[in-house]
């Protein structure tokens, strides 16, 4: 078996994840990931419903594998003849690891994060409207990398929001990589559609959890110049629902009490700010001097 570090957890697996903290202590194990059994009742199903997300058990069925999740302490993966090996970790990774999240009654948030010794920064974005530069910038001005894809966030008894690290790898576009002076024989490559590989990150990574200072929506607007504002009320709750890693399966079930508070709880304790840039203009710069003139003001 392996074992890593990863959202603060103990995670120990019979797959090999390249891009994960090794976990070398003897504390307890808090997550097993393991290739095994699925249910008979998910298999029934299969024809009629691909996923259920429940408090204390979930699954997921695609063209990969099945997942089946359970009391947020156990991930059974099996993956489907001719399923992409690659494919199913980042399935793991992502749509496996945040069932496990709901079933600790935490969020699983689609964003980056970011940390300096003020506080942790999550960044969030629609396709196409900057979420890499912006983090890149970020990381330009000394802040460390803690997610780059998916975070979980945590409410603590305190009604304290805290976000907890992923692992210190990011996912970049091959003229990136290049432009940056990775060889891309070396790195792990994960999207086809989009060509993209998942790098390592070269800075400091700590695997502690850190409160959030500020959350940050950039998106693509109609208009000629960049726009920013401090979201209020009830758009503070909308963005951190929509932001979910599971949104688009979750639906109208992301408005369910057990994840509809926990979201009403995030917007409550951390400032969220929006950004907004044309669509077909090259703002870039001024996105990110909006990004940091917010920062400025937390």
């Amino acid at each position: 078996m392996y074992c890593y570090r990863i959202y603060g957890m103990k995670m120990a697996t019979d797959m090999e994840f390249r891009q994960l903290v090794v976990c070398e202590d003897d504390t307890p194990v808090d997550i097993e990931v393991v290739e095994g059994t699925i249910s008979d009742d998910i298999y029934e199903q299969e024809e009629t419903c691909q996923y259920i997300f429940g408090e204390q058990r979930g699954w997921l069925i695609n063209r990969t594998c099945y997942l089946e999740a359970t009391n947020g302490t156990k991930l059974v993966y099996k993956r489907k003849p001719g399923g992409n090996m690659m494919y199913l970790q980042t399935y793991i990774l992502g749509y496996g690891m945040s069932m496990l999240a709901m079933q600790r009654g935490m969020l699983s948030i689609h964003c980056s994060a970011l940390a300096n010794d003020e506080g942790a920064l999550l960044i969030a974005g629609e396709s196409g409207a900057g979420k890499s530069t912006v983090t890149s910038a970020f990381l330009d001005q000394g802040y460390r990398l803690m997610a780059d894809d998916m975070a979980w966030v945590e409410i603590t008894e305190e009604q304290k929001v805290m976000v907890r690290p992923a692992f210190p790898y990011q996912k970049l576009c091959r003229n990136v990589a290049i432009d940056q002076g990775y060889n891309l024989d070396e790195l792990i490559y994960i999207n086809e559609e989009k060509d993209k590989f998942l790098v390592p990150y070269r800075g400091e990574f700590s695997t502690e959890a850190v409160p959030v200072k500020g959350f940050i929506m950039l998106g693509v607007i109609r208009g000629e110049e960049v726009v920013s504002s401090e979201a209020q009320g009830m758009q503070k709750f909308q963005i951190c629902a929509n932001n979910l890693f599971l949104r688009h399966l979750l639906g109208k079930d992301k408005y369910q009490p057990h994840i509809g508070q926990k979201c009403m709880k995030m917007a409550a304790g951390v400032p969220i700010y929006f950004i907004g840039r044309p669509a077909g203009k090259d703002t870039t710069k001024q996105v990110i001097e909006k990004a940091f003139e917010i920062v400025e003001s937390l």
